[in-house]
């Protein structure tokens, strides 16, 4: 991959998870449409809405952004000044500014969990938080959600025979309502109680040509486009299933989670204000009389069900304002809780004016993560952060569906350019909140490791933080300690490495950074005020994930690397913590050539464990390059479900066949859809709408 130099002399440069995360959003017609760069390009214009609103300063250093409940006429004097700012800077077009849509669906089944059946569970960072992913199971039934062609969703809904195979009982093609535009997945929960399932889809409508996207967006596309995500109410307690309601929430889906039978839902908003849509000779007379016509009704998202008209979500007395905001953009991040039980979705919702770009739950708790500034340089260059970024952190108590703002606080940096593992870099524990962020301003894949940046400071910090209360009574997220600090000054990573894999389990963090080797380090977080670093190993490629394992051992995912850092291919690595003053490797393999890939390189949820015993078994969909004799003229890629096996008790990895190990001459293409599932002792294969099931 090439890199471009900016006037600052800063690469971007865009690693293997994110182009593959990037790609399968897009609608069909559009990855067609398009040369097989724009997908980056073209989100990196979503996100900085083509125009100028961004700028390129950095933020100055500021107190910690407290909230206060919005009082009636408050938020739109809020908004007026922040227009007002902008037209005063010469910003015309911040956003782009039309909202998108969120629907949810949710399906009712007459079945009842198997009691005797041993079933994995879709992965997540929490105990007893379940995240979205395309195939749930109440242990006889197995439901499957993928798209068909480029305008609709297919749910499955299949039954396990005696011999435990997979057949389809029913299917349902799930269309968006009036506006159609083409539509991506992005899973659906299963409620605790095996009822109701939620399912979220993104859909993509176009838009005309927003001022600011002059001489660029055309590039991309005739028309601009907008995602939006579907959700639709199935009743399938029948044989068949049917459609049965559906709502939805102008928004960009951050993120989705649910506790029970509450679904918690994280979208944001960026409303096209009248004054947006000012032509640029519009005097100064006249962008005032826009700014002071607009009302709450510009600004706020609205909430529709089916093709009913739109009605307000919430009003702006439902709002949380930053008492202190240094952003011109006005947008709207929403907090919708569903109560899945009830036959109706009625959102119980509260909002931040403030954009929001990851969301973290605990039982009791949950946090928005807010950019307070992002840079995007242009088309080629994706999610440049500005020196001196931050992020503000917002804490609410979970009561019984209902929000209690508890505290903000803010971290030095950002929390890394893949959103699917953003949420993996923030961890409670005994009412401490531990945030690994990244101060780095680019991302550096591509780059040879002796490149410019090779001698500069690792930018991976830690920081520990708990609810205290300010002066003035107001309560705040209070930063107890940071990692590396005056009395601990050892660097979290080597010089000029980049932070991948992260995981908090109990007190002990674990971090992986890389650029020629993959130093997995443990760190001590079991005195707040003290955190440490208890070891480090260094061993060859790097772990893009990590999952926690018993006996106090880590499993490994990633990319295998030689001593020059270049990949060779998959990871797989057997990681032995239980002493973390000594980490060590006991087994590692090697999967595939150098351009193989898996599931987690399009989503966190892409590997599917269960442990049996002293046995866990993993499966993981991949696509495994193969250059026979060294011809790079003649590749194969063999493309499955790969098993793993991991002894805990003796501590051993085993790399089983792959399922249905498919041998073709051409790349296999994207894995965003493909996954698995484990119950007793067979395993379920889900590709290309259909679910195959096996013995283990």
């Amino acid at each position: 991959m090439k890199t471009k130099k900016t006037s600052t002399d800063a690469h971007t440069h865009v690693p293997p998870s994110l182009l593959s995360l990037l790609s399968p959003p897009l609608p069909g017609w559009l990855s067609l449409a398009l040369p097989s760069w724009i997908p980056g390009a073209l989100l990196a214009c979503l996100l900085a809405a083509c125009g100028g609103g961004g700028g390129s300063s950095a933020p100055e250093p500021g107190p910690v952004q407290a909230l206060s409940a919005s009082q009636p006429g408050e938020m739109m004097t809020e908004v007026r000044e922040r227009v007002r700012a902008r037209a005063a800077a010469g910003v015309q077009y911040d956003y782009i500014g039309t909202a998108t849509d969120v629907m949810l669906t949710v399906a009712t089944t007459a079945s009842t969990p198997a009691a005797t059946s041993t079933r994995s569970a879709p992965l997540s960072s929490e105990a007893g938080v379940d995240e979205a992913d395309l195939i749930q199971s109440d242990g006889q039934r197995i439901y499957t959600l993928q798209p068909i062609g480029s305008d609709a969703l297919s749910l499955g809904v299949y039954t396990r025979a005696a011999d435990g195979h997979a057949q389809r009982q029913a299917s349902l093609k799930l269309a968006p309502p009036a506006p159609a535009g083409p539509i991506s997945s992005d899973g659906m929960h299963l409620a605790a109680n095996g009822k109701a399932l939620a399912v979220l889809g993104r859909r993509w409508v176009a838009l005309g040509l927003p001022p600011g996207c002059v001489g660029i967006c055309p590039t991309f596309a005739p028309n601009w486009v907008r995602p939006s995500v579907v959700v639709q109410r199935v009743d399938v307690s029948a044989s068949t299933p049917v459609l049965s309601d559906e709502i939805s929430i102008d928004g960009q889906l951050v993120d989705s989670r649910r506790i029970g039978d509450l679904l918690y839902l994280v979208t944001v908003h960026r409303p096209a204000l009248p004054t947006d849509l000012l032509p640029a000779s519009a005097t100064a007379e006249q962008r005032e009389a826009a700014i002071r016509q607009m009302s709450a009704a510009d600004v706020l998202p609205s909430v529709r069900r089916g093709t009913a008209a739109a009605t307000p979500l919430l009003s702006d007395t439902d709002c949380y304002l930053p008492q202190q905001n240094p952003s011109l953009a006005v947008e709207v991040t929403s907090i919708s809780v569903f109560d899945l039980r009830s036959g109706t979705l009625l959102p119980r919702s509260r909002c931040v004016m403030a954009a929001s770009d990851a969301l973290y739950l605990t039982g009791t708790s949950l946090y928005l993560a807010s950019p307070v500034q992002m840079v995007i340089a242009d088309a080629n260059q994706l999610m440049i952060y500005p020196t001196g970024a931050r992020t503000e952190l917002h804490k609410f108590a979970l009561a019984d569906g209902s929000l209690v703002y508890r505290g903000s606080g803010t971290v030095e940096g950002h929390l890394g350019w893949d959103p699917q593992r953003k949420p993996h870099r923030l961890s409670e524990h005994q009412g401490v909140l531990r945030v690994l962020s990244y101060t780095g301003q680019t991302g550096w894949f591509g780059e040879v490791a002796d490149g410019p940046r090779a001698g500069t400071p690792s930018p991976a910090r830690v920081t520990l933080l708990r609810e205290g209360t300010a002066a003035g009574g107001r309560p705040e997220l209070q930063v107890l300690a940071t990692l590396p600090n005056a009395n601990r000054p050892a660097p979290l990573g080597k010089a000029g490495e980049q932070v991948y894999g992260v995981r908090f389990v109990g007190d002990r963090g674990y971090l992986v950074t890389f650029r020629r080797t993959d130093p997995l380090y443990v760190l001590d977080l079991s005195v707040p005020t003290d955190p440490r670093t208890l070891g480090e190993l260094e061993v060859n490629g790097y772990s893009e994930d990590l999952y926690p394992l018993p006996q106090g051992l880590l499993l490994g995912v990633g990319r295998d690397a030689d001593e020059l850092g270049r990949v060779t291919g998959l990871k797989v690595a057997l990681l032995d913590v239980a002493d973390g003053t000594k980490p060590r490797q006991l087994a590692s393999a090697r999967l595939g050539g150098s351009f193989s890939r898996s599931a987690l390189d399009s989503s966190r949820m892409g590997l599917n464990l269960l442990q049996v015993g002293s046995q866990v078994r993993a499966a993981l969909p991949v696509s495994l390059y193969e250059s026979p004799s060294g011809n790079s003229l003649a590749p194969v890629w063999r493309n499955g479900l790969q098993k793993l096996e991991v002894d805990t008790a003796a501590r051993t990895l085993r790399i089983g066949g792959l399922l249905p190990s498919v041998a073709t001459m051409d790349d296999y293409g994207s894995l965003a859809y493909e996954r698995s599932l484990q119950i007793d002792d067979h395993v379920y294969y889900l590709r290309q709408d259909t679910l195959t099931g096996a013995a283990w």
